[in-house]
C-alpha cells in the first residue's frame, strides 16, 4: 500500500509548518510566479505555481492583470494551503 502524502492543510496543524512559513511561500510566489518550490523547515516543499494551476478560481483570478492585490494574496494563500507538499 502506498504511503499517503499529507496536504498542506494537514501539515499546517503541526508545529513544524507555521503560519509565517505559509505567508512566506505566498509572498515568494506573488513576487515571482516562476519561483522555485517553497521549502519548509519540516523538510516538505510546496510548488505554489502548481498549486495555483490546480485551483481553478486562483488560476483564473491570478491570470487576470486586473485582479486587485487585495484579492491576489488570499487566492494565492488558499492555493498554497491546498497545495501538495513533497517530502524532501
Amino acid at each position: 500500500m502506498a504511503k499517503e502524502i499529507p496536504n498542506i492543510s494537514d501539515l499546517r496543524r503541526k508545529p513544524e509548518v507555521m503560519d509565517e512559513a505559509i505567508e512566506a511561500a505566498t509572498t515568494a510566489y506573488l513576487k515571482d510566479d516562476n519561483t522555485e518550490p517553497f521549502a519548509f523547515k519540516s523538510g516538505h516543499t510546496v510548488d505554489v505555481s502548481k498549486a495555483i494551476e490546480m485551483h481553478p478560481q486562483a488560476k483564473k483570478l491570478l491570470a487576470d492583470a486586473a485582479t486587485s492585490p487585495d484579492l491576489r494574496r488570499p487566492m494565492a494563500k488558499t492555493a498554497t494551503l491546498m497545495g501538495f507538499p513533497l517530502q524532501g
